[in-house]
């Protein structure tokens, strides 16, 4: 199968690339048969997308792709195997979905995204973009986060949070949590705001793992420079989502105004 890209250079892509990607779409159609899902799921592997992780194999960081770890309206988590035998999380952005669009609130007023150009795939590049630079920041600064790998086009690689077998690490959620998560989850969010200067955004019991008696925040994209005309109002919304989990579980949380006192540094409240 070839393609010409924009300089008229032929392109072709690996056939060991495509029977891995037939085989996972097939393996998927069997599981759901519900005809939304199955839609959704032939719109991951479009040729572009195809296109990308044949040059991402080809770069030497992943080997082959295993079945969906985790999926949702806006992208594919997949269990995948670098070249050294170790686990990587393939997350793959969705081009056909309009989701996207009501992200434009987590970039619009970002200083390091001043333009954004037009068109629903440059946005899913950008947001792709974003996430990986979001996730080497906060790695970067010790905030407990999947180690990113490499990112091309709508494709992010990063550290596999979970066992060795495929299966990924609980979120919150589904765990018996108490004062030591609690604690460690605002450390955390102390960490990224001060050291890393980001503000997670999108911050809930969904997107924390426990792993190894660990947490580790993800789902990065929706991550805004502590700059941001936004960030204290989603700094805001991240810690009430946090104590209203940990709340609900018993554990005794500090007060909201007090963390966003010692959070920021300014003694600003948070009904301020």
């Amino acid at each position: 199968m070839s393609h010409y890209n924009n300089d008229g250079r032929e392109e072709r892509i690996d056939k060991r690339v495509l029977r891995e990607l037939i085989r996972i779409e097939r393996e998927q159609k069997i599981k759901e048969r519900d005809e939304s899902l199955v839609k959704v799921k032939e719109e991951v592997f479009d040729y572009s997308t195809m296109l990308t992780l044949y040059k991402v194999m080809n770069s030497g960081y992943l080997a082959y792709l295993n079945g969906v770890v985790a999926s949702g309206k806006e992208s594919r988590v997949y269990w995948g195997v670098a070249e050294d035998g170790s686990n990587v999380a393939v997350k793959i952005y969705l081009v056909a979905t309009a989701e996207f669009r009501h992200r434009l609130q987590y970039i619009v007023g970002d200083p390091r995204f001043k333009r954004v150009r037009r068109g629903i795939r440059n946005i899913v590049r950008l947001w792709a973009r974003k996430e990986f630079k979001n996730l080497s920041r906060a790695y970067s600064n010790g905030v407990s986060v999947p180690k990113p790998i490499y990112v091309k086009e709508n494709v992010l690689l990063m550290e596999f949070i979970g066992s060795s077998d495929g299966i990924p690490a609980p979120t919150l959620n589904h765990c018996t949590v108490g004062k030591e998560q609690y604690e460690q989850v605002i450390d955390n969010i102390i960490r990224l705001y001060k050291d890393a200067r980001l503000v997670h955004a999108d911050l809930s019991e969904f997107n924390i793992f426990l792993h190894n008696s660990r947490i580790v925040i993800f789902d990065f994209g929706s991550a805004v420079d502590v700059k941001h005309p936004n960030a204290h109002e989603f700094l805001l919304r991240d810690i009430r989502n946090v104590n209203r989990f940990f709340s609900k579980h018993g554990v005794e949380v500090h007060d909201i105004n007090y963390l966003m006192g010692m959070i920021r540094d300014d003694g600003v409240r948070a009904d301020s």
